[in-house]
């Protein structure tokens, strides 16, 4: 229990401590569900006019009142010299014709129609008209459906052919969003059924009203055919077959739509609803929940992306998955009539790369703030280690030399007891070992120093060996080693003289320290057509292999000489920052029982190379 409430508190701690992130997150989320009301009508539109061509029933055929067919007949009652042409306010009555429709109804009829939907709406706009027996039987066919101009049953306007139990109308009311274009469809099972409806034979439920968003599908989406076409006698026997046919005008200000595809006509309009209805393909819009889901599910996508990623890998990243989120919208939209909003989405990775971005450029001017001034810290704290080692080195220099020169002084009296006399002796050698580190001590700060400049002249890289090997003769005599020389002549090269000589000083003076009594040091040198090379080899323990790359380190010597020789760790150190300078390198080569070899490699020509090397 106690480790999970341990877990538990280091979580809210984490999240607190990244509440500066989180806010972010959780705005651009939010940011994006303000968004998701933008989908509804802009986009929306946009989805239908972008979409390819759609697949759709052919079980609907349009029957359209052309107004030239209607010409002579308005011309004859009303003696008019109006050009019915230019007749753009034309009302339903205008297409009134008893004989006309009795002829068109009968053709139709004739032909065993599945239903038959008139849009238009004949009734007290027609004025008084009495039908015969024969019309009656026409008009008021069961497969026939007459449009009305209201929802409401106590506000119909009955057309001329209604059953007593009007249960062959059916409303032609769209609904309109506030920028007049028709986008849904009201049901409710409190009103009269539209034309679509009873054209499709779907009664009225008894569940709540609803509100369905139509699927345009397309323009010129189905059969179309005129009254003359209808009434030609070579007009196929079998086209209205089985079929739905809706009846209704042409486009004019009366008659038409205005719909995300631009104006339709109304007839067009019901059978994109009754094509609907039969193939139940209406635009679903999901639960509000399951959008601000997906968006929170982008959101942190999108932010694992941009906080693990660089900035350029991101960016990819974020226009792929903008491509795909649209890709997915529009295929989820086509197949399947699902609505995916896109719009939130493309807002919700603009802002996310904004917001991040700045966040993460924050972040990176505060890393190298912390850094700049941990680096000035460091700095300081160096300083003052240098600082501090050089004056207590240069204070113990004057202390350790009176001590030598009291110990010299003290050893010349003759009259000293044996003991006395060992004891100050090895004072003496113990004394000089802790100048020699001192001395170590300040050539390596005074050699790490930004002012430390490297003098080169030409000089002659087989005189500085010999030099040396004259210098350590007296040693290698009193452990009786033999020091052999194969020097080739070579040209003069540049090189610091000073360092040169501290570097094979060193190397020489710790082979004939680390190998035994009458052993041998070999000392070759030669030179390629860039390059010199040095070789120094001896006969001594060798280096444990584990060692091989640590004594080139500051205060670093072999585990198996730390009790048998005294040493600083500084002399290899040394000799490899001195020979880095030059440009050049240095390795070696040991194996435990037969001696260690020492490789120098120096350039013929040298650039100048800066003090600050390591």
């Amino acid at each position: 229990m106690k480790r999970s409430l341990s877990r538990v508190t280091v979580w809210i701690r984490w999240i607190y401590s990244k509440r500066g992130f989180w806010t972010r997150a959780l705005l651009c989320w939010v940011f994006a569900l303000f968004f998701l009301k933008f989908d509804e009508n802009g986009t929306y539109d946009i989805r239908f006019r972008l979409r390819g061509a759609q697949k759709s029933t052919q079980e609907i055929v349009l029957v359209t009142l052309k107004t030239s067919d209607f010409t002579k007949i308005y011309d004859l009652k009303t003696s008019s010299l109006i050009n019915t042409n230019e007749l753009s306010d034309l009302s339903d009555s205008f297409y009134w014709d008893r004989k006309v429709w009795v002829d068109v109804l009968s053709k139709i009829l004739a032909q065993n129609p599945r239903r038959i939907g008139v849009t238009l709406y004949l009734g007290d706009n027609i004025g008084q008209v009495h039908l015969t027996s024969e019309e009656i039987i026409i008009f008021k066919d069961k497969r026939i459906f007459w449009a009305t101009n209201s929802s409401e049953p106590e506000k119909l306007s009955l057309p001329l052919a209604t059953r007593p139990d009007r249960s062959n109308l059916g409303h032609v009311d769209a609904l309109k969003d506030d920028d007049g274009v028709t986008r849904r469809l009201f049901l409710s099972p409190d009103t009269l059924p539209n034309i679509a409806q009873r054209l499709v034979g779907l009664p009225a439920k008894n569940s709540a009203a609803t509100v369905v968003n139509i699927n345009y599908k397309g323009t010129n989406l189905f059969k179309e055919v005129s009254v003359s076409d209808v009434m030609n006698p070579q007009f196929n026997k079998d086209f209205f077959k089985d079929k739905i046919v809706i009846i209704g005008s042409e486009k004019s200000l009366n008659s038409q739509l205005q719909t995300p595809l631009g104006q339709m006509s109304r007839h067009e309009f019901w059978g994109q609803i009754t094509e609907n209805i039969l193939s139940r393909s209406f635009i679903k819009k999901l639960s509000g929940f399951v959008y601000a889901f997906f968006l929170f599910l982008l959101t942190l996508l999108a932010v694992l992306v941009i906080t693990h990623y660089p900035q350029t890998v991101a960016l990819f990243f974020f226009v792929w998955m903008t491509t795909a989120v649209a890709a997915f919208s529009a295929w989820i939209f086509d197949s399947f009539a699902i609505w995916v909003p896109v719009v939130s989405s493309i807002s919700l990775f603009i802002l996310i790369w904004v917001l991040f971005i700045g966040y993460q450029a924050l972040k990176i001017e505060q890393a190298h703030s912390k850094l700049q001034q941990e680096q000035s810290y460091f700095a300081e704290l160096e300083q003052l280690k240098n600082n501090f080692v050089s004056l207590i080195s240069h204070d113990l220099k004057t202390p350790i030399a009176k001590i030598q020169a009291v110990l010299d002084r003290v050893l010349t009296q003759s009259q000293l007891a044996p003991e006395l006399h060992s004891d100050l002796s090895s004072l003496k050698i113990y004394s000089e070992e802790l100048n020699r580190y001192i001395q170590s001590i300040l050539k390596v700060l005074r050699v790490e120093s930004r002012e430390f400049k490297i003098l080169k002249e030409t000089a002659d890289i087989n005189g500085i060996i010999e030099n040396v090997v004259d210098r350590l003769k007296p040693l290698a005599t009193s452990k009786k080693i033999q020091l052999e020389m194969t020097l080739e002549p070579m040209f003069l090269i540049e090189l610091d003289v000073t360092l040169m000589t501290e570097v094979f000083l060193n190397i020489i003076e710790n082979a004939i320290k680390y190998t035994p009594d009458e052993g041998f040091v070999k000392i070759k040198s030669f030179e390629s057509e860039t390059e010199v090379f040095v070789e120094i080899a001896d006969s001594g323990e060798g280096i444990q292999p584990e060692d091989q790359d640590q004594v080139w380190k500051k205060f670093v010597r072999g585990k198996s000489q730390d009790h048998k020789t005294k040493g600083t760790g500084l002399g290899l150190y040394l000799v490899k920052y001195f020979i880095e300078l030059h440009g050049g390198r240095i390795s070696l080569q040991s194996e435990l029982g037969k001696g260690t070899t020492f490789f120098v490699r120096l350039p013929l020509e040298t650039d100048e190379v800066a003090a600050g090397v390591l």
